[in-house]
């Protein structure tokens, strides 16, 4: 155990701390994702800072390595942002902070609403706690934010650059238009699933699977009208006066002690006060003369008058626990809590050298207390010594933790008296586990032109790596990833235990950009090596097709669809043309499966429908579908993204009526319209909140509004059947009509000649 001791007499202090060895609790840790991470080791054990002095010491604090300076939402921005960033930056920049400062876990109440409390006291939040934990952050920084209207789950949009985004830090969801830079907004995923579908949810620690994404897609429905707000959840400050004789402990164990339900990680500190006898910061009885200090002892009154002495804790971090020791010359006395100040509870009667639990008054099911009063009562005391201990639940991740190699430490107070501060940090060291060199890079090389947009990165194998972490983004230092799909866990993809790790759908990068791109390996025994260089690369294929739209031809009953080809990235010598009934469809050249809820895998046919060297194709009779995407294809075979679809009108009768009929014969027409079959959308049903199936179908109703009484039209299938006999030999005039439930309707109108039969 490795101990370093700073004594400070100054209101802003900086000093040093050198730790060897190779592991530390950063480069052990997972990166945090959406579930709760894993570390390996902790060098931390604790930090206790201490009171010495004689006055108050008002707001003490300390930071390491310029990190979690987090007292006030005001502190925890300057931390994050920059003077000089735009709105994107702002929301981004807090986004980032946000998803990788708590996982998936929650009180179950208000107290991890309040973003200062859940980034220091708890370290954890569930999506409703989030959404506006999150919207704090934004709302501070100066940002317009919209409240989010998923299923089953809570969000909160953030307004830049002329529209509403979605930036979730439970699910991690960072989602990109067909551009690969604009960040979407939850109208834009609820439109078209697709975009999520081909995206990665909840973060790195969630294996990578297009099942989990399809899931996610079904939580974004709503496609009408947005509005509403999130109020500011908050206002708490990690503020703390010491006084003499009272130390702050930040300790890194995990004693069981919790506010609500036990999360699955959690720190322990404490608070201690040991109050000198002549202390001046209890409250006494009415009594002038009912206490006296004389020789460090503190006596009470007289034993025919009873003496009462009190005394306020108070701390920034919620309160779980404590005991209470009182030393005595002579007498005992009766101690009693309140953390209200007027209802009191009688803890028992205190002999000397005995210690009295408290815990039972703050137990995870009582409602969160962030100060007590202790009282004392007795006859005729003569205490030498008076101590409380207090428990303190911290967030592991606030914690001023040292680090491998040099440390600097700066302390800070708001005393406007002389300060005398004892600062104490206890570590461990461990050499014992060698990190894994840098991965140097196989494919592709250092600034090369890669053909396509869906191919493996590979890098030579490290030895003892268990592991590797993929990061690709566009600028050289990687702060952030391109998007979550860029930020992988090699063990959580189909490449687990190889060097290498492939780009799962084409399009995902632009053409002719340059990306950059990293890997680290950890070793077995969970320890991080240090990064490779930031290599650059740029793709060779087609821009996704813009400007995808449908004409209708009334008169042929036919539909035209027309694109524009991307100016970025290498010519399209072809087009492909996929076209499906399923909203927010995802382009596939082969047949293949897709999550369908609770009633399990449903197969879809390979939907590629025509190809086209012109910008344009015509879909008539037979050939319609609801809706269409466009792929555009080099002379390499190198293809683009799926362009966003166009939509068909819907009902859309395609089909052609007869024109003439036989008298005295039975004749049928189909009439053939297009169809939604809906996208996968998640509802309740009783206690499950995710129940998901396809829903929203057009659900079509076939009217016959004028014929002649020969004519029966089924209402459910469309199906139409004539049964003329001769004396209906001549032309009638037919309308049809067909509703799709979905406040659309249709109309055919057709004249039919029934001829007379021979």
């Amino acid at each position: 155990m490795n101990t370093h001791t700073e004594t400070i007499t100054t209101a802003q202090h900086t000093y040093a701390i050198g730790v060897e060895g190779t592991m530390d609790g950063t480069n052990t840790r997972d990166p945090v994702g959406y579930s709760n991470y894993n570390q390996a080791w902790e060098a931390n054990l604790s930090v206790r800072l201490e009171n010495m002095g004689d006055e108050v010491l008002k707001n003490p604090w300390i930071t390491v390595n310029g990190k979690r300076h987090w007292r006030s939402i005001e502190d925890i921005l300057a931390e994050i942002l920059d003077d000089d960033m735009s709105e994107a930056e702002k929301a981004r920049a807090i986004w980032e902070f946000a998803r990788k400062h708590r996982y998936h876990f929650t009180t179950g109440d208000d107290e991890v609403k309040d973003t200062v409390k859940m980034l220091n006291v708890y370290g954890y939040t569930l999506c409703w706690d989030e959404a506006y934990t999150v919207s704090n952050l934004w709302q501070a920084a100066g940002l317009k934010i919209r409240r989010g209207i998923p299923h089953g789950h809570c969000t909160t949009e953030v307004f830049f650059d002329g529209k509403y985004h979605l930036l979730d830090s439970d699910e991690h969801l960072m989602i990109l238009l067909r551009d690969n830079e604009t960040i979407a907004g939850e109208d834009d995923l609820a439109r078209d699933h697709d975009l999520m579908k081909r995206a990665h949810a909840y973060g790195i620690l969630q294996k990578e699977s297009r099942q989990t994404s399809e899931s996610a897609a079904a939580l974004f429905i709503h496609a009408g009208p947005r509005s509403g707000d999130r109020p500011f959840i908050g206002g708490h400050r990690m503020d703390v006066e010491l006084r003499p004789g009272e130390a702050l402990l930040w300790e890194w164990e995990d004693r069981d002690k919790y506010h609500s339900s036990k999360p699955p990680r959690l720190c322990n500190g404490r608070l201690h006060y040991t109050p000198r006898l002549d202390d001046t910061f209890a409250r006494w009885s009415s009594e002038a003369d009912n206490w006296r200090s004389a020789d460090g002892v503190l006596h009470s009154a007289a034993a025919d008058t009873e003496s009462t002495l009190t005394y306020l804790i108070r701390s920034p971090y919620v309160i779980v626990g404590g005991q209470l020791e009182v030393d005595f010359s002579s007498g005992q006395c009766t101690a009693e809590i309140s953390c209200d100040g007027t209802t009191w509870n009688t803890v028992g009667a205190v002999s000397s050298a005995q210690s009295l639990a408290l815990d039972a008054y703050f137990a995870p099911e009582t409602p969160p207390a962030y100060i007590y009063h202790l009282r004392l009562r007795g006859h005729n005391l003569a205490v030498q010594k008076i101590f409380v201990e207090t428990d303190l639940q911290m967030a592991p991740l606030s914690l001023p933790a040292l680090e491998v190699g040099d440390n600097h430490i700066v302390y800070r107070d708001e005393s406007e008296t002389t300060t005398q501060v004892e600062i104490t940090h206890t570590w461990r060291q461990r050499d014992d586990s060698k990190p894994p060199q840098p991965p140097q890079a196989r494919f592709p090389q250092p600034g090369a032109q890669v053909d396509g947009t869906q191919f493996t990165f590979a890098w030579e194998p490290v030895a003892d790596a268990a592991d590797y972490h993929f990061q690709l983004g566009t600028c050289a230092d990687l702060q952030y990833c391109l998007s979550p799909t860029f930020d992988k866990l090699v063990s959580n993809t189909p490449s687990a235990g190889k060097a290498e790790w492939h780009v799962p759908y084409e399009g995902l990068l632009n053409p002719d950009q340059t990306y950059y791109w990293r890997v680290r390996a950890r070793n077995n025994d969970g320890l991080w090596g240090l990064w490779s260089p930031s290599w650059t690369f740029s793709a060779k294929a087609p821009g996704v097709p813009l400007d995808v739209h449908l004409e209708v031809d009334w008169e042929q009953r036919a539909l035209v669809l027309h694109w524009h080809p991307n100016p970025r990235g290498t010519p399209p010598a072809h087009y492909e043309i996929h076209g499906s009934g399923e909203r927010g469809f995802s382009a596939s050249r082969e047949p293949y499966t897709a999550f369908a809820g609770d009633s399990g895998e449903t197969n879809f046919a390979a939907n590629l429908i025509a190809v086209a060297e012109a910008t344009s194709q015509i879909f008539s009779a037979g050939e319609n579908r609801c809706f269409y995407r466009v792929v555009a294809v080099d002379e390499n075979g190198q293809r683009s993204a799926p362009s966003d679809f166009a939509a068909a009108p819907r009902p859309f009768i395609y089909s052609r009526p007869p024109e003439q009929i036989d008298a005295n014969q039975v004749s049928t027409y189909q009439v053939e319209t297009l169809r939604c079959i809906g996208d996968l959308r998640a509802v309740s049903k009783g206690p499950q909140r995710y129940f998901s199936a396809f829903r929203d179908a057009d659900q079509l109703d076939f009217i016959l509004d004028e014929g002649p009484d020969f004519l029966e039209l089924d209402a459910a299938s469309g199906l139409l059947t004539a049964q003329p006999s001769s004396q209906h030999a001549s032309t009638h005039t037919v309308t049809i009509r067909v509703h799709n439930g979905q406040g659309s309707v249709d109309v055919q109108g057709f004249d039919l000649e029934v001829l007379p039969h021979e």
